[in-house]
């Protein structure tokens, strides 16, 4: 894919990652099978129809571990682990959902709490449902996906862990779901958090790290709100947007992104209407910290970028590229950036009150008929000139 060594690759490609495998569930049928009515311990491939708690682990589940048949019901895994066989199901046909954890096809106000899935295809997967929680669950060693919503309204998942899968969790068309103060490690392609054509969902304090791709990834996904979430050492970028409209990114921190051809950014938008790149903390990353815009992706317009503090960017602080118009820069502060501090190639940019120091070439390199909002200072950078064509204090 050398498309990705830039990470602009077209939304399809990287849909064809993650996603597709997801598709191809979302018009199954129903299951059946033997259902546990809340007495007694279910075994692997039972029905959930009441409250339920496991009083001891499912081991080598050959299919599905367990499935949620009913409305309003809790299954507390009461510490237990619901394991796979670590092998996929051959006699799967294409009208079933196989190798799941935990299933909820179609069941609202349903909570799954307190224990481990791993070594199935997916470790918890909820679709076409509502107000569903999943609480204190580690989904470790899947294939495709730790946790994965599709379809899905007003859920929660918290204090839950995804690892050593293609991705940690996804959302597919699913809006108002909120992702608080989880843990997403060690994750392939794309990733920790894949979030597809869904809105109004809340990333909130969860820490991605080690994850192959990208931390968080937002697709083709409108008014999300992305805050106070840790990356740390993800493989190309801590936090990507391509493309979606209105995203806030704000209050993350986002370390060591150390990613390989000069890939490994923090924060990027390569697509999409008035994003707002905001209070970010960003150290040491391989590229450009913050970018805006890429040559093949389109237009990206009205992206606000205000009061981030970048430090050590291999590249520039905060790249806008020439395809992003109407950018504001805003008490941005960058230094010790091998290259620029702040560097724009599109004179519809607007600058105010940043600070740049002690970056290698200019503080603030900007094209000629660009905003001076005025406030701007620069000192100690590798170029004596510290600004070219607004003026710097």
């Amino acid at each position: 894919m050398p498309a990705m060594l830039r990470l602009h690759a077209a939304p399809a490609t990287l849909v064809s990652l993650a996603v597709i495998p997801t598709f191809a569930v979302v018009a199954l049928v129903a299951l059946s099978g033997a259902e546990a009515a809340g007495q007694g311990q279910p075994k692997c491939g039972d029905k959930i129809t009441a409250d339920t708690t496991l009083h001891k682990d499912l081991v080598d589940c050959p299919n599905n571990g367990l499935r949620i048949a009913a409305d309003n019901v809790t299954l507390d895994l009461n510490g237990h682990l619901i394991d796979g066989d670590g092998e996929p199901f051959k006699p799967c046909s294409e009208d079933e959902f196989c190798d799941v954890g935990v299933l909820n096809r179609g069941h609202d106000g349903v909570t799954v709490m307190h224990g481990s899935e791993r070594e199935f295809d997916f470790g918890v997967l909820v679709g076409r449902a509502s107000h569903n929680r999943l609480l204190d669950i580690s989904a470790s060693g899947n294939q495709c996906c730790g946790f994965g919503f599709f379809r899905d309204t007003r859920s929660v998942i918290r204090n839950s862990s995804g690892s050593g899968a293609d991705s940690g969790m996804f959302l597919v068309s699913s809006h108002h779901v909120r992702i608080l103060g989880n843990a997403f490690r060690h994750n392939g392609d794309p990733g920790g958090i894949f979030v597809f054509k869904s809105t109004h969902n809340l990333i909130k304090g969860n820490l991605l790290s080690h994850n192959g791709f990208f931390g968080i990834i937002l697709e083709h996904a409108d008014r999300n709100r992305v805050r106070r979430n840790r990356s740390v050492r993800d493989g190309q970028v801590g936090i990507y947007v391509a493309p979606g409209n209105r995203n806030v990114i704000a209050r993350n921190r986002v370390f060591h992104v150390r990613g390989s051809r000069g890939v490994g950014r923090a924060i990027e938008i390569d697509g999409g209407d008035h994003n707002v790149i905001a209070r970010n903390s960003v150290r040491d990353t391989e590229g450009d910290a913050i970018i805006v815009g890429c040559p093949p992706c389109g237009v990206v317009v009205g992206t606000v970028v205000r009061r981030n503090h970048i430090r050590g960017a291999g590249e520039d602080g905060v790249h806008i590229d020439d395809t992003a118009r109407h950018t504001r820069l805003r008490r941005n502060v960058a230094k010790g950036a091998k290259d620029d501090g702040l560097d724009t190639d599109n004179p519809t940019t607007k600058l105010t009150r940043n600070r740049a120091r002690l970056n290698g070439d200019l503080g603030i390199e900007a094209v000629r008929g660009v905003i001076d909002g005025g406030g701007n200072k620069a000192s100690g950078n590798g170029d004596p000139r510290q600004c070219t064509h607004i003026v710097c204090r």
